[in-house]
């Protein structure tokens, strides 16, 4: 968020919006707008070169995802940032989804946020993958999959999804090595 907001203003901001304030949700739009779009930007990095989907997009599908339904109940950056990711999450996913539906002849549709899913991976075959790999290990050990998600998907540093989670540094490592060797095991 803006660096020149302080944390309490920013707390404001998010308990107004989570009441249901729009003029609230369009004032932490304006302060998160660029560190959503870096974010995106960050999974699309990895994403193969004739990818379609541009990092503005992505955080205007966001957009309209949180403000289109009832507002959400945040606590502070770190949680805004960790809803956020979990909606880039699952946007990523329906776009590879959508993707592989027009490969084997569906339809044309609008795309949503929730379809870009797991960018990082080359294929869109490889997103869903993923996605459902994630599924399992959120059965498995669902703090390991929300440090995954936060760190990979919503692009916390390891102190802020400890922040996020209630949890020391050490063991955000600790999950974070443990699930991505549990991942890679899973997509091979």
């Amino acid at each position: 968020m803006a660096a020149s907001l302080p944390p309490q203003d920013v707390a404001a901001i998010l308990k107004a919006w989570g009441h249901g304030d729009p003029q609230a949700g369009n004032e932490l739009m304006a302060i998160v707008y660029q560190e959503l779009r870096r974010l995106a930007a960050h999974y699309l990095q990895a994403e193969r070169k004739d990818h379609t989907l541009q990092p503005t997009a992505l955080v205007h599908e966001l957009y309209l995802r949180l403000f289109a339904s009832e507002p959400v109940q945040v606590q502070d950056r770190e949680h805004f940032l960790a809803v956020a990711a979990r909606q880039l999450r699952h946007i990523v996913v329906d776009y590879a989804r959508q993707k592989n539906a027009q490969k084997r002849g569906g339809v044309l549709g609008t795309i949503s946020l929730d379809e870009v899913q797991g960018l990082a991976i080359p294929a869109d075959e490889r997103v869903i993958e993923l996605d459902q790999a994630l599924g399992r290990l959120e059965a498995l050990d669902a703090r390991a999959a929300q440090v995954v998600e936060l760190k990979f998907f919503g692009g916390l540093t390891d102190e802020e999804a400890g922040r996020t989670l209630g949890i020391s540094v050490a063991t955000v490592k600790r999950d974070w090595d443990f699930a991505r060797s549990w991942l890679l095991g899973q997509m091979e």
